[in-house]
């Protein structure tokens, strides 16, 4: 056999070989935790649980921690005896995986209130593409089931995705597993801590703010300019309204709570909340109030432009309620 043609006989071999060793390593460390993902983790699987126990027909408030930090759930059930849980988590797990939480603990005769993040439209979850890559962090260790569930093709598109570091990370916790320090421990059980029994975030108090925080005034690219042509975000929601249609599951919508910049109230800025409107209406889902509802002062933000003070998240609630109760049958309140 002549070089040449060894040449071309060896590299294609050489390519599927190294992708069956690459495969071989993405599967072996399925559903192994790192240490990045814990603290989010323990956090849905308690929201999970919180959520499933409530056994009347509920409220949830799903998004990520805009959600968590800016709608008290606490507020709406004492206001209109309807059972509420607060099950916003993290806005880098994208709209489909939040929505495939969201389907594990609902039940026929929920309503569902969507507040995502503009920016949560933008991410993709199936495949991996426009993925954060905490989001391919957290599935990978956290959530095998829902890997599996995947087809083989999207499997093989979502180990191209993975970041060499994660692969390698995980690989590693296969035969020596992660046990988070003193520090982390700690910061588990205070975050753990600071959820309270309806899931709302209750850490966000003044004594507690950053002095300086840059996030807390972050422009946010669609309210300045609008949605680009469909975002992932957009068919996901489109397939959880059809299943939640299914399951007589009610889906409403409104803005999420962001800190207040002169970019949203220019010309440029109007198309956004018509997109907004369209896009749900076509869905027959409402959208409760107006998008100057949701903008906030700096001086009531935490410590990113999506986190309230809880005082502003009250408020924030309050104006929401206006337009959620009479979405809401009021009933004594049972869990």
């Amino acid at each position: 056999m002549n070089i040449r043609r060894s040449f071309f006989i060896c590299l294609p071999l050489g390519f599927v070989l190294a992708a069956a060793a690459y495969c071989g390593l993405f599967l072996l460390q399925l559903g192994v935790p790192t240490a990045r993902s814990t603290w989010l983790h323990s956090v849905i699987e308690k929201k999970i649980t919180a959520a499933a126990a409530i056994r009347k027909p509920k409220l949830l408030i799903v998004a990520g921690s805009s959600a968590l930090y800016g709608i008290s759930a606490e507020e709406i059930e004492r206001q209109t005896g309807f059972p509420a849980y607060n099950f916003g988590t993290n806005a880098a797990l994208g709209c489909e995986y939040l929505l495939h939480l969201t389907r594990k603990v609902s039940r026929p005769g929920d309503t569902v209130l969507l507040a995502f993040e503009y920016e949560t439209y933008l991410l993709g979850g199936r495949t991996g593409e426009t993925a954060d890559e905490f989001f391919i962090s957290y599935v990978l260790g956290s959530d095998a089931e829902f890997v599996r569930s995947l087809s083989a093709g999207d499997q093989f598109r979502l180990a191209l995705m993975t970041p060499s570091d994660r692969l390698w990370d995980g690989v590693r916790a296969v035969f020596r597993k992660p046990v988070p320090d003193a520090a982390t421990q700690s910061s588990i059980r205070e975050i753990l801590h600071d959820i309270d029994a309806h899931g709302d975030q209750t850490c966000a108090v003044p004594e507690k703010r950053p002095a300086q925080s840059p996030a807390r005034t972050m422009l946010s690219g669609i309210p300045a300019v609008g949605f680009p042509p469909s975002p992932p975000g957009f068919r996901a929601i489109r397939e959880f309204c059809a299943w939640a249609k299914a399951n007589d599951v009610r889906v409403l919508s409104t803005f999420p709570n962001l800190c207040h910049r002169p970019e949203y109230d220019a010309p440029a800025a109007k198309k956004m909340p018509v997109q907004f409107r369209e896009f749900y209406g076509s869905l027959g889902v409402p959208v409760l109030g107006e998008l100057s509802e949701s903008m906030l002062p700096e001086v009531q933000m935490f410590d990113t432009n999506y986190h309230p003070l809880r005082s502003a998240a009250i408020a924030r609630t309050q104006r929401l309620l206006v337009h959620l109760a009479p979405h809401l049958r009021a009933k004594p309140v049972e869990r």
